[in-house]
């Protein structure tokens, strides 16, 4: 059986092809467009690039898994009685419905039963992509020739290669690096951390991912008071990074758990850089990794289907029409579901209060770089003051946001206004007002935006603030802007 998978990162597009558990075919192209939280922001020049690429390495299109670093997702673990299929379909649908952080109509849903302490229980992990952003990636999948099977979200991938029942794996990238804790069995939390930027030297990306990882492990502790992850623990690296031995050294210097390179069983995949091909190597097992209960029954899951996906969106589309309408998701999204705080860890705090805390801290990436580049103790004590001062502000912020009943909507407004190729990189919302920074190609679709605010998104004004085109070339984007919209 051959098996092809794609691995879409910022700074590198990396395929596999495996054969009878062999690697035979490997490689990796930089992107010849921009890729930014998993959104490309250039879809001719990608669509162009992944087309080349597969006729010249004689890849097939057909049955590709996909998987795109840095793409934002939500998640949940929900606790359901063991049920016929179907009755068991119908809770879990209904149960994200009531506890997903936007709402599953808008998001395509992958989920995956675990055994629980309770032999009539599941413990069921949900996660959701927008619907837009797996759109937006199909369109360009598809006029590049590329008939997609399943589409595998990259902390996903990397938690399948490991064995042990608990475990924290560290998937070191040099864009966007994962980190996963598996508890029982159970990816039971999940973060990503971006990269700094190439003006950063590698110490201080490690030590981005380290403060990452410990303010993760902090709270996960604390929000687990009755199990926290056992001192003996083992961290697992992978990823690109992982092959600099200067990087572990310091990562195991940084973290207080015990830290080793991630390794596999003999005969897995031979034939390749695991490290570099981490991502693609675990989605490869997508469909053959088997979770059983003590009973030796199988545990239920459902991928998100790209193939099926396609032909529904073929017979709903009108001839000719191969690129729907594209849209970006906003940022933020990630932040409601998909990541663990960076500064706040304590226990006490509202999950969904959390959650909204974490990306607000992630989008203002100036604190992790101050907390980065600490290097001493006065430093370092300051730096921690400024970010407690700071997320205190941020905390009563996120409490007035979550009082607006009309908070979702506004996010889900915002994100069907999108026109292609442009992308967020911070959202401001309070009462009065909606401020959103990002970056795009070109000015148009900046403009066709701002259209697209006041005439769907149910918006009185939508402003646009500025666009500054030198400072965006900087950043090797075309143009950033910001909008101001109010009701």
């Amino acid at each position: 059986m051959t098996i092809t998978t794609l691995n879409i990162c910022s700074s590198a597009i990396k395929y596999l092809v495996l054969k009878g558990g062999e690697a035979v075919k490997h490689g990796s192209v930089p992107p010849a467009g921009t890729i930014k939280n998993g959104s490309v922001l250039q879809p001719e020049n990608i669509t162009g690039q992944l087309k080349s690429l597969f006729d010249a390495q004689k890849l097939s299109g057909s049955g590709v898994i996909i998987s795109v670093n840095g793409l934002p997702f939500s998640y949940r673990l929900f606790t359901l009685p063991k049920m016929e299929p179907e009755a068991f379909i119908e809770a879990l649908s209904r149960m994200a419905r009531r506890e997903m952080p936007i709402d599953p109509a808008e998001m395509y849903l992958a989920w995956q039963a675990y055994p629980s302490g309770n032999s009539d229980e599941w413990q069921v992990l949900v996660s959701g992509i927008s619907r837009q952003l797996v759109d937006n990636l199909m369109a360009v999948l598809l006029k590049a020739g590329i008939r997609p099977s399943f589409l595998d979200l990259q902390p996903l991938a990397i938690a399948r290669l490991v064995k042990q029942k608990d475990a924290v794996i560290a998937d070191l990238e040099k864009d966007y690096s994962n980190i996963v804790i598996v508890a029982e069995g159970v990816p039971v939390a999940m973060q990503v951390v971006p990269a700094l930027g190439p003006e950063a030297d590698w110490q201080d990306e490690v030590r981005q991912i380290t403060g990452g990882f410990n303010k993760m492990v902090e709270f996960y502790n604390g929000t687990h008071t009755r199990q926290p992850l056992p001192e003996t623990v083992k961290v697992l690296l992978t990823g690109e990074l992982a092959s600099d031995s200067r990087a572990v050294k310091l990562f195991q210097e940084e973290v207080a758990y015990p830290v080793e390179l991630l390794t596999v069983g003999p005969g897995v995949f031979s034939g390749l850089s695991l490290h570099e091909y981490a991502a693609n190597t675990g989605a490869a097992l997508v469909n053959t990794v088997t979770v059983r209960d003590a009973a030796g029954d199988i545990a239920p899951g459902h991928q998100i289907n790209l193939g099926n996906i396609a032909r529904e969106r073929k017979t709903h589309e009108k001839k000719g029409n191969i690129l729907p309408r594209l849209a970006v998701p906003l940022a933020v999204v990630v932040g409601i579901g998909a990541m663990i705080p960076f500064y706040n860890s304590r226990s006490d705090l509202h999950t969904s209060l959390a959650q909204v805390q974490a990306e607000l801290t992630q989008a203002n990436a100036q604190y992790n770089q101050a907390l980065a580049r600490a290097n001493d103790a006065k430093a370092l004590e300051d730096s921690i003051s400024e970010l407690q001062a700071n997320t205190q502000k941020t905390v009563t912020a996120n409490q007035a946001i979550l009082a607006r009943p009309d908070f979702v909507s506004d996010i889900t407004f915002i994100i069907k206004a999108l026109p292609v190729g442009v992308s967020y990189t911070s959202i401001s919302i309070d009462a009065q007002a909606i401020s959103i920074a990002g970056d795009a190609g070109t000015a148009a679709p900046v403009v066709q935006f701002a259209h697209n605010l006041e005439a769907t998104g149910g918006y009185a004004k939508a402003n646009i603030s500025w666009i500054n085109k030198p400072h965006a070339e900087a950043a090797g984007v075309g143009v950033s802007f910001q909008i101001m919209i109010r009701h």
